[in-house]
Parts: C-alpha cells; structure tokens; sequence
C-alpha cells in the first residue's frame, strides 16, 4: 500500500490535482474528479457544496478526506477513467501540501 494515500475503514485522504472545476448538482452537491499525485489513481469527489470553502478550478492542488464509495465506470467514447467515488467530508487548499 502507499504510504501517501491513506486508507482504513473506508476512510481515504488523498492529496491531488482537480481534474475539473466543480460542478453542482440539483440537489446542491459538488462533484469534481482529482487524480491522486502519488498513485494516478482517479477519484469523483462529491461534497456539499455550502462546505466547499474555496474556489476548486481545473488543475489545483486539494487534498480531500472522505469516505470511499463504490467506483463510477468510466465512458471510454469520452476517454474517462473509472473513478472511485470519494464523500468528501473535508476539502483543502493544496498549493504547498507537497512542498515539504
């Protein structure tokens, strides 16, 4: 297992990149997919979008702490990963997360 992303109990953090901007549900859920900086692995990450303290845009560094969920398949016609389903329960700002 990779010391980087930790797992136990369902419960996952992962520090990556957002794939995309968030974008909100009717039912007022952000979604959005990061791809982990250690493993390359794809999570959608669902959050309330009230709890969602920051501006999440294509490209910037979070790390997010949830509880993982089933895996989303992935639309090969629109070159989409299957991706794990993360509910977020925390989304941080990740500019310096890896300069340590």
């Amino acid at each position: 297992m990779n010391t980087n992303t930790i797992v136990g109990n369902d419960r996952l953090s992962i520090i990556g990149t957002a794939l995309t901007a968030p974008r909100t549900t009717p039912d007022n859920i952000a979604e959005f997919p990061v791809r982990d900086v250690w493993t390359g692995r794809e999570y959608l990450v669902r959050i309330d979008a009230d709890d969602l303290a920051f501006p999440v845009s294509a490209g910037d560094r979070v790390e997010v702490r949830g509880e993982a969920g089933w895996t989303v398949p992935g639309r090969s016609w629109r070159g989409e990963a299957s991706r794990t389903l993360l509910q977020a329960q925390d989304v941080s700002a990740g500019e310096l997360l890896l300069a340590a």
